[in-house]
């Protein structure tokens, strides 16, 4: 999915691709496609400068490939690079499809844990493309550059694979609605800070806010057949039984977690285990990024498949699961609805929607 971007001056242009460099880490490929004046090589500078780069960024058309050494990586993120660190900016314009980018050195910066990548005219490596990176398209409209940009991460549960895993865990219909309108409330807000220039992996928003509670079954207070809307067959129910036996004692977070984990998705599965309710508390630090604080709102803004208040949504939760078994535990509740609707003034504060909006 697709982030787009309108920016109206060079600075602007510059200014989102250091929003870009501040959540990048080690290994990361960044490719540029766009026609002459899009704007490539003024992103590129805004990346290097969100890197601490001091030097003239200026397109290696004839020497293909520059490297820079980042001397102060400010970043959002748990950086895995080590050693020596670098930015490799390369410029493919007189290369061709089918040429040996090797020579030059793009193979190596590709598989470099340590370096940075930025390739303008992204478009001559054809269908040669590591299998992660981030897509940006840049295109000149007149009275504004638009800037197109994607995700792509192997760590991320692709859409595709959506059905698969409701099919899996056999999902009941009425956890999946749920789930797509969560999905819908965080691209909501996801696109009011688009719109402020914030830089945002979309697939990572939707695909795990459609997938956060695919193991919901497992961890049912009851398992009661009038309620659910579907036809429930005797082997449909067979497998729920089995999977609530499987898995008895743990959240569904947890159990999306290790599911996710063991099949090679482990942002996805990290995304999903930070939406379970008693997280903003016992472990705040563990939503650090927009993403995952975006998801976890986004849940506690849905009652079954309404959006509803975080007012309503609380109360609906003490009425639905009664009281708490101790006075720490209605502590602990307590702490989460205040510590929640402060996460919806923090998000919420400075954008173009307001709580109301949220539909």
């Amino acid at each position: 999915m697709k982030a787009i971007y309108k920016t109206k001056s060079p600075e602007e242009t510059l200014e989102l691709g250091k929003r870009l460099a501040y959540r990048l880490m080690g290994g990361e490929i960044i490719l540029l496609y766009g026609e002459l004046g899009a704007g490539k090589t003024q992103l590129t500078k805004g990346i290097a400068e969100g890197l601490g780069i001091t030097a003239t960024i200026k397109s290696p058309t004839f020497t293909y490939v520059n490297q820079f050494p980042i001397s102060n990586f400010q970043i959002n993120h748990k950086s895995q690079i080590t050693n020596q660190k670098f930015l490799h900016h390369y410029d493919l314009y007189r290369l061709n499809q089918g040429d040996d980018f090797a020579s030059v050195g793009l193979m190596d910066s590709f598989e470099n844990p340590s370096a940075i990548t930025v390739v303008e005219w992204a478009e001559r490596l054809g269908g040669y493309l590591p299998k992660n990176n981030i897509q940006v398209r840049l295109e000149d409209k007149k009275t504004h550059h638009q800037i197109e940009i994607i995700f792509h991460d192997s760590e991320v549960a692709p859409l595709s694979r959506l059905d698969e895993f409701y099919d899996e865990w056999l999902t009941p219909l009425h956890v999946r609605a749920h789930c797509a309108q969560v999905a819908k409330v965080a691209m909501q807000v996801a696109e009011a800070f688009i719109q402020q220039g914030e830089i945002i992996d979309l697939n990572l928003i939707y695909t795990s806010a459609l997938l956060h509670d695919v193991t919901r079954v497992c961890d049912f207070k009851t398992l009661d057949k009038k309620r659910f809307d579907e036809a429930v067959t005797d082997k449909k129910w067979k497998r729920w039984e089995d999977l609530r036996k499987t898995h008895q004692g743990f959240h569904h977070a947890d159990i999306a977690k290790k599911f996710f984990i063991e099949i090679g998705y482990p942002k996805t599965a990290e995304a999903i285990f930070t939406h379970k309710s008693t997280m903003i508390v016992t472990e705040p630090e563990r939503l650090n990024t927009l993403e995952k604080k975006l998801i976890y709102y986004a849940d506690k803004r849905v009652k079954h498949d309404e959006v509803v208040t975080l007012t309503e949504r609380f109360r609906d939760g003490k009425e639905r699961y009664g009281k708490y078994n101790d006075d720490d535990e209605t502590r602990l509740f307590d702490e989460v609805e205040r510590a929640t609707f402060q996460l919806e003034k923090e998000l919420l504060e400075g954008l173009s929607i307001k709580p109301a909006d949220i539909k």
